[in-house]
């Protein structure tokens, strides 16, 4: 393996013992996959932050009693809780006590406290080409697919490690040759330009690319120009929740995908799939309940995180209209966009309508034992495909409109779909 002069002092511990310890994890990596050099980052997304267990607290702790800093910009994902309304969340003490210290470690390593799973929707977004580490799967996949930066899906510890170390193995993703798609994916002419109107399919055709494409890079022909970077985050974080997905090629809207021969790299797919409206339909059974028809315990929206473009479209799908004082209808988002709707009045006038915003934290989390929650709603496909799994609740699906229509009318409202017919 070739070693710089630089990375040969830090498996060495010239530059310090955390640096030393986190270079020679990652030379131990770099021998496992045979690698043959390291490539420099210009920075890191660190995912151990939401609390697991004592030892990744102490994980954290240890590299900062080590003297360890981060060597490139680093932002935080998500933690487990809003740091100042866990009581409000009915979260344990417990577990506050651990994201503050999560919370500390993380500030004295020198990382950027933004607490948030879009970190590219709050000013820390590396450009194209560039190489980074990045943990959370929503943002792998959105750095990858939709910016054209690099990195590889890595483990909430370890790229821990890669922002210290300020480096990585240069493997996989990393690599331009190893970026091309595989496989494509089509839509097929019955799903119309008119079924786009509603966000909803945006989740419905990326949980179907994760089922298909599993942890291969396929391209997908067919989606619409005019997306927002919303429905592409949403697209990003839902692929990844229905498989191990790391990069997508979106043709003619992604960076490295102008055209199917540049998404291929002058090759050929290995095979093809049309997608159909009756997987659209397949996709919305996998993760709607559609046999819940009462009122909904909790709405939950915000994974990822809110945008201030979300919150402008909720505030218009409310209409003036306030929640009835029994209903939990919670938005997540991040401090970053606290800030901007506050500055603008937007944010007072969310609250004013009922709705409780938290920061920092993560729908996943939820603690269930402590509300009794029977049924939740949510306008998010990666939430919907975890849901399940982490709480034991297969949720209510639909876009934000159908989200504040079944809050206002104390019952499942869901507009009827275009794909329905």
């Amino acid at each position: 393996m070739h070693l710089t002069d630089y990375e040969k002092a830090l498996l060495q511990g010239d530059h310090g013992e955390a640096r030393r310890m986190a270079m020679n994890v990652l030379y131990d990596m770099a021998q496992y996959y045979e690698v043959d050099r390291f490539v420099e980052i210009v920075s890191c997304h660190d995912d151990s932050t939401v609390y697991f267990g004592e030892a990744q607290v102490a994980f954290t702790e240890h590299l900062v009693d080590i003297g360890g800093k981060f060597a490139v910009p680093t932002s935080t994902n998500a933690c487990a809780l809003d740091m100042n309304k866990w009581k409000e969340q009915r979260h344990d003490r417990s577990w506050m006590t651990a994201t503050r210290r999560i919370e500390a470690s993380h500030l004295q390593l020198g990382a950027a406290a933004n607490w948030t799973c879009a970190p590219y929707q709050a000013g820390f977004a590396p450009s194209f080409g560039q190489q980074v580490a990045c943990a959370e799967s929503n943002v792998i996949n959105y750095v990858n697919s939709i910016i054209g930066a690099r990195t590889n899906r890595y483990a909430g510890p370890l790229e821990l490690l890669a922002g210290i170390a300020g480096r990585v193995p240069y493997f996989g993703l990393h690599k331009t040759e190893n970026r091309k798609a595989v496989s494509l994916m089509r839509l097929a002419d019955d799903i119309t330009p008119d079924m786009f109107e509603d966000n909803d399919i945006y989740n419905l055709i990326s949980h179907l690319y994760g089922k298909i494409a599993g942890d291969q890079i396929w391209a997908l022909e067919g989606m619409p120009t005019n997306v927002t970077l919303d429905n592409l985050k949403q697209f990003s974080s839902t692929a990844a929740s229905s498989g191990g997905i790391a990069l997508f090629h979106l043709i003619g809207l992604t960076p490295e995908a102008h055209t199917l021969e540049m998404a291929f790299q002058g090759g050929k797919p290995e095979k093809e799939v049309l997608i159909t409206k009756e997987m659209l339909r397949e996709a919305e059974q996998d993760l709607c309940n559609f046999e819940h028809e009462g009122k909904v315990d909790l709405i939950s929206i915000g994974c990822p995180h809110f945008s201030y473009a979300e919150f402008e479209a909720l505030e218009q799908a409310f209409a003036g209209r306030k929640l009835p004082s029994d209903t939990e209808f919670w938005v997540f988002t991040s401090r970053c966009t606290q800030q901007s709707t506050t500055d603008s009045g937007l944010l007072d006038r969310i609250k004013a309508l009922g709705v409780k915003v938290f920061l920092d934290g993560c729908t996943m989390e939820y603690p269930i034992d402590k509300w009794d929650t029977k049924s939740i709603m949510t306008n998010s496909g990666k939430f919907a495909n975890y849901c399940y799994s982490k709480i034991g609740i297969h949720p209510v699906f639909g876009n934000y409109k159908d989200c504040v229509e079944t809050a206002i009318a104390g019952k499942v409202v869901r507009a009827k779909k275009k794909w329905w017919n």
